[in-house]
């Protein structure tokens, strides 16, 4: 391995075209969301459903309960009836996906198969749709955290694309600016102030731009530690159980208002550990679902000086231990490695598998460290 290059991670492959810019179109949202080729997936309060060993997901036109739910949801779009206290479903468009077979079209421009997240959350006394309308959803169990790094990297990533949307609506009711509910518009991509009263001022429906309308995405600094010369990396032991392993991985922690990706590492890095590490550069990136964060995979270099690289964990008490091991036997290890949700390393430590960016960073410091060594050949 001679090092990663724009590496694709897992929730992170992108197979659909969003086309945000049509999310505001009422008619190509009303056609989408009625076209019979239109895919759907599934969610019952704010978890997926597995068919089997794969995710869940519904083609509109051979499945008449979800018809009719749709038939039911249209003259209610871009309305504070479309809000899932009031209709029981978070609604969210994801994109057009084009294949050989797709056949939704529009305005002779945009092709290929709308896919939807659809969230149930039903009360059968106060929302429209009622528990009888997705009786055909009952035979199929809920998606296990278990399941979900058990499918393909592009259905993975449809699965969270579909969850961030959905828990964001189904959490974000009221408004903060003056506590009117809130609705979704644009295809679910979107909320909106219902309070029509323009005597009372509001500091989110009257603002030009404000933080609340839109999904939130909470941003986590994940950094890899190594010396100058890829020789030594940090890896750290967390508090938190994971099972019954031993579990070793990098340093994250989430970044704070006004605060760049660089500091967000340093402060980190210094708070866990006690290392001081200046110098920051970007690797990677990963969406994680669990529940709406951007994990932003960085690497540090720190300059062994004596005092630099020394571990102390008297400042944050959120690590058990954190040490300097040689890149040359991590890299063994990793070379053996075949695939799964963890790697086998020394005296029963684990390290994060392929579907985690941790792993990513892992695997970056060590090929540069077999790239440094090949050139002194």
């Amino acid at each position: 391995m001679s090092g990663i290059s724009n590496p694709t991670t897992f929730f992170g492959e992108t197979d659909v075209n969003r086309v945000s810019f049509l999310r505001s179109d009422p008619e190509f949202v009303r056609s989408a969301l009625s076209d019979k080729s239109s895919i759907f997936v599934p969610f019952i309060s704010g978890e997926a459903l597995m068919e089997g060993k794969d995710l869940l997901t519904i083609n509109l036109g051979a499945h008449e309960e979800l018809q009719t739910i749709i038939h039911k949801l249209l003259p209610l779009l871009n309305t504070k009836e479309i809000r899932i206290d009031a209709s029981g479903v978070g609604l969210t468009f994801l994109g057009l996906k084009e294949t050989l077979d797709s056949s939704f079209e529009y305005k002779s421009t945009y092709k290929g198969t709308p896919y939807f997240g659809i969230n149930f959350e039903l009360n059968d006394d106060t929302t429209l749709i009622k528990l009888q309308d997705i009786s055909l959803l009952s035979q199929y169990r809920k998606v296990g955290r278990e399941d979900i790094f058990k499918l393909s990297n592009d259905v993975a990533s449809l699965y969270s694309h579909a969850k961030m949307y959905l828990d964001w609506l189904s959490k974000y009711k009221f408004c903060p600016g003056c506590g009117s509910v809130v609705y979704p518009i644009d295809a679910g991509t979107k909320l909106q102030c219902s309070n029509e009263d323009t005597s009372i001022r509001c500091n989110v429906r009257d603002a030009n731009v404000n933080n609340v309308c839109f999904p939130r995405t909470d941003p986590v600094v994940i950094v890899a530690m190594t010396s100058r010369d890829f020789s030594k990396i940090c890896l750290a032991r967390s508090r938190r159980r994971y099972g019954d392993f031993i579990m070793y991985s990098t340093i994250a922690g989430f970044m704070e208002p006004a605060e760049t990706v660089e500091n967000a590492c340093t402060r980190e890095i210094w708070e866990e550990t006690g290392i001081r590490c200046n110098e920051i550069s970007m690797i990677c990136t990963q969406p994680w679902p669990y529940p709406v964060n951007l994990m932003i995979g960085c690497l540090g270099i720190v300059d062994f000086n004596g005092i630099n690289e020394k571990i102390s964990l008297d400042h944050d008490a959120e690590l058990l231990d954190a040490q300097w091991f040689d890149t040359e036997e991590v890299t063994q290890y990793l070379d053996k490695y075949t695939g799964g949700s963890l790697l086998n390393f020394k005296d029963g430590i684990v390290l994060p598998g392929e579907t985690a960016v941790a792993y990513q960073l892992i695997s970056y410091v060590c090929g540069k460290f077999k790239k440094a060594n090949d050139s002194k050949l």
